[in-house]
């Protein structure tokens, strides 16, 4: 069974902060051209405070972290460079920052640490999620899911054993049971995902029927979209108004570059009769994405969303 959690509802019509440069680590900056070349290892790992997220912002079970306007947290950028022993490790504890962010590039941390052949920060980003699975820290290995994070269930321990059996050995059933669901959980998450994309609503009802149908509208794909954003860009005006009035905290959820449904609603050739809809449930026209831009900038710049329209159209 799937622990369900639901995003408290938060009027606030003042414009969120745009998120500033995240914090470098003392010998981290200036790493965005990820490369594959291994650098001097860092001695020291800093952790600059957190600053004040928009009240408006859906819940989360991690820290809320700066990331810049390509989507990439200082994790991004520490997993490109080696470190010296546990520094990787150090700084996940102290800025809890979440694995499943990504970047414009759809990559997470770890994506990024196998690009740049840095295979001990692998190692130490799996170590650090085994680590919150044997602490029994269901709340955070569910917000990986909902993020669709898709390196959960292949993390193995030192000696290669996989999670799974870690957790069963400690005898965690919650966490165990968690674990086990997540095949069934992300096949749900895709059936759904392809009846939105064809416009089918009665078996878009269906899907979110069953008990824990208000996490699987929530939950995020590989792309970083929910079931809502999959709507707008597919154009299918009675999906989009059924998810927006049904589910209308997805109107706040952003994808991975903070882009919300009305983001892409704005982009879209039925601009009027979706951003209409989206707004009637109570979409924000003043959230900000990571670039600080509000939605109306896509109706004057169409080309960004109408690549995601594509993406979505091959996939």
């Amino acid at each position: 069974m799937i622990v369900t959690r639901e995003a408290a509802e938060v009027e606030n019509e003042q414009a969120a902060p745009v998120a500033a440069a995240p914090a470098p680590l003392n010998a981290v900056t200036a790493v965005r051209n990820r490369t594959a070349t291994k650098q001097r290892p860092i001695d020291i790992v800093t952790v600059e405070p957190q600053p004040v997220t928009s009240p408006d912002a859906p819940e989360s079970a991690f820290s809320s972290a700066t990331r810049d306007e390509h989507g990439q947290s200082m994790l991004h950028f520490a997993a490109a460079r080696t470190h010296t022993r546990n520094a990787l490790f150090q700084l996940l504890q102290e800025s809890d920052i979440s694995l499943g962010y990504r970047d414009e590039l759809y990559r997470t941390a770890r994506d990024v640490s196998i690009q740049a052949n840095v295979p001990e920060n692998t190692v130490e980003i799996d170590k650090w999620l085994l680590h919150m699975a044997a602490r029994g820290n269901t709340e955070k290995i569910m917000e990986l899911l909902m993020e669709g994070y898709d390196h959960i269930l292949d993390v193995v321990d030192e000696e290669g054993v996989p999670i799974t059996e870690v957790i069963a050995q400690r005898g965690d059933t919650n966490m165990s049971n968690l674990l086990a669901s997540i095949p069934a959980f992300e096949e749900s998450r895709e059936s759904l995902h392809g009846a939105v994309r064809r416009g089918d609503l009665s078996a878009v009802q269906a899907a979110l029927s069953g008990e824990g149908g208000r996490t699987l509208a929530r939950c995020q794909n590989t792309f970083g979209r929910t079931a809502l954003h999959v709507a707008v860009l597919a154009q299918h005006e009675d999906v989009v108004s059924y998810l927006a009035q049904t589910y209308p905290e997805l109107l706040r959820i952003g994808d991975n570059l903070e882009r919300t449904p009305l983001h892409y609603a704005m982009g879209v050739e039925k601009i009027e009769s979706l951003s209409r809809v989206l707004i009637r449930a109570g979409a924000k026209r003043v959230l900000k994405d990571l670039k600080g831009r509000q939605p109306t900038y896509y109706f004057m710049n169409k080309s960004e969303i109408l690549r995601l329209k594509e993406e979505e159209e091959v996939y």
